[in-house]
């Protein structure tokens, strides 16, 4: 078997049958060539892995043939050595400024010229290895972004429809996910009763893995709820589904709420979560005095039984919740500061009376705030109203 092609090209009959018994000798198969056309001629029928080229040739020189093999893309990565009578740096130097990969000077040793040949070949080696990482790792790279972008997209079929629509209710939201899929999920579901039962979580980590346990959390969620009860119940099964079924360093935060339109009671569990921004008769517009909803306690999925905290509040007509994961007031700018709750706060004492136009102000207002940094972590914005 043939450790590989060598095209010589040297005017000089008695240089060609020199290199090419040696070379042949050593296993390589050889093609040989008078000058750079005929070279060129030779290379259309086959393409050589390596080129041992005279500098001085008639017709097409060496110069000039170098310049054309390692200017055309489909030639450019062929081992090119330029063999040149010239001795000395400055002849070196400029046959490597033309493109050469290597110079050897005449009068030659053959040992010297095969030791360049197999020096060069271990490069070419290594070279096509190389290559053939690198069509791997394209090739997987596209096979992950084609199957990132499904997964984005079947995680955007989990959130709620938009426009939301739910009895008595009008909600929409923002999604941004730090690397097109990520950990923030959110689930508003009415109940038989005419309850609403209400959802936001922030999954530790990003990527396929947050996401995957994302859609856990929402799973775990809806089965709870179904069959009624309180949030405190809701947490406490899903606190229980994820302790069992996933490893102990991933966990979820999360804020749980059910809200009785006939009456305007909310209980609602804070479970390691940012609490939301309530802001009476929000929903009109203008100028209000939000204020977040209080309340703390463990985050899900660190261990089965630990406890959590039930609390209620009004949830009356024409009220506003804005419901948010941290990664919406936590990017630190080049000064260090945060928007934080606080500024959040400031931004909801006054906000359009539209849910989406309110969405986009406090997105926008938050990544102004932020510039130049950008949203590191999974941003997700929920505003819900009661009409």
């Amino acid at each position: 078997m043939s450790k590989g092609i060598v095209l010589v090209v040297d005017d000089e009959a008695q240089i060609r049958d020199i290199l090419g018994f040696y070379l042949k000798r050593a296993g390589y198969q050889v093609l040989t060539a008078e000058n750079g056309n005929e070279a060129l001629e030779v290379m259309g029928k086959v393409q050589p892995d390596l080129i041992l080229s005279d500098l001085r040739m008639p017709g097409m020189a060496g110069d000039e043939f170098c310049r054309i093999i390692k200017g055309g893309p489909e030639t450019r990565d062929i081992y090119f050595v330029l063999v040149s009578a010239m001795d000395g740096s400055a002849t070196k130097i400029g046959g490597l400024n033309l493109g050469a990969d290597d110079m050897i000077a005449k009068p030659f040793h053959a040992q010297e010229v095969m030791a360049k040949v197999e020096s060069a070949f271990r490069i070419i080696g290594m070279q096509k290895e190389i290559k053939r990482q690198n069509l791997e790792l394209t090739g997987f790279q596209d096979r992950m972004t084609t199957e990132l972008a499904i997964a984005a997209r079947l995680q955007m079929g989990l959130l709620p429809s938009l426009p939301g629509a739910a009895p008595g209710f009008r909600y929409t939201h923002r999604y941004l996910p730090a690397e097109g899929i990520g950990g923030d999920i959110y689930s508003i579901v009415p109940l038989v009763d005419g309850s609403l039962a209400l959802l936001i979580a922030d999954v530790s980590g990003h990527g396929v893995t947050a996401a995957l346990i994302s859609a856990m959390v929402k799973t775990s969620f809806e089965s709870h709820v179904r069959p009624g009860g309180n949030p405190l119940s809701w947490a406490v099964g899903m606190n229980r589904d994820l302790a069992r079924n996933t490893l102990s360093e991933q966990f979820a935060t999360a804020f749980l709420a059910r809200i009785d339109p006939s009456t305007g009671a909310m209980q609602y569990v804070v479970a390691g979560h940012v609490g939301p921004i309530h802001i009476p008769n929000g929903a009109q517009g203008g100028l209000h005095r939000p204020h977040v909803l209080a309340g703390h306690g463990f985050m899900l999925g660190i261990e089965e039984d630990l406890p959590f905290e039930e609390k209620s509040a009004k949830f009356d007509h024409g009220d506003r919740l804005v419901l948010f994961t941290d990664g919406l007031v936590e990017v630190e700018r080049e000064d260090r500061k945060l928007l934080g709750e606080d500024g959040l706060l400031r931004l909801c004492a006054e906000l359009p009376q539209s849910e989406e136009a309110a969405s986009d102000f406090l997105v926008n207002a938050a990544k102004s705030f932020n510039d130049p940094a950008p949203f590191v972590d999974d941003v997700t914005l929920v505003i819900l109203d009661r009409v």
